[in-house]
């Protein structure tokens, strides 16, 4: 006996459009805390420098100081550009990052370096969404020069990420197999 067909209509969902509700207060506070966590990250990469044993996280780490050093400058500029002081707000969640990685505590070489780059990279995952989300607050509040300086932040963060994601793919990791 056959069985009857059934058919089934799926109708696709409509997408909802919501409108963002950008404050400038939020958007604010979050630049003040993004500036802590850019002058605290300048604080720590000289040491994770003078940590580090491989000698391509080396280099790495000191060209990302000179990438976060501009940033701070930029993020200066930012804050001119809003008339806002440049002055930096604890972010817990930075200090929650840094605290989870006692890169000092671990022993020289394979386990050192994959702590200094598993904080490096939890710090900046955190500054790709945050640098994001100010870019698209800056747009919306219709502030030009800060969104520029903010997308630029989101590239600069994105190489550095996918270098260090290499560096631990290739010469780290490798050494700790041998």
């Amino acid at each position: 006996m056959k069985k009857p067909e059934t058919s089934v209509v799926v109708k696709k969902a409509k997408p909802v459009k919501q409108k963002v509700q950008v404050s400038r207060e939020t958007f604010e506070e979050n630049l003040h805390e993004l500036y802590w966590c850019e002058k605290q990250l300048a604080g720590l990469l000289p040491d994770f420098s003078k940590r580090a044993t491989s000698y391509e996280l080396t280099s790495a780490i000191e060209a990302h100081l000179a990438v976060t050093e501009n940033q701070i400058v930029r993020l200066i500029h930012v804050f001119d550009a809003i008339g806002e002081r440049a002055v930096g707000k604890n972010c817990q969640d930075i200090t929650d990052i840094i605290e989870q990685f006692p890169v000092a505590a671990t022993e020289p070489g394979y386990e050192r370096d994959t702590a200094i780059i598993n904080c490096c990279q939890k710090i900046m995952e955190y500054e790709i969404k945050t640098y994001t989300m100010l870019q698209i607050a800056a747009q919306k509040l219709k502030e030009e020069l800060a969104s520029e300086f903010l997308a630029t932040a989101v590239k600069e963060e994105k190489n550095t990420y996918s270098r260090l994601t290499e560096i631990s793919l290739s010469s780290i990791y490798f050494d700790a197999a041998s």
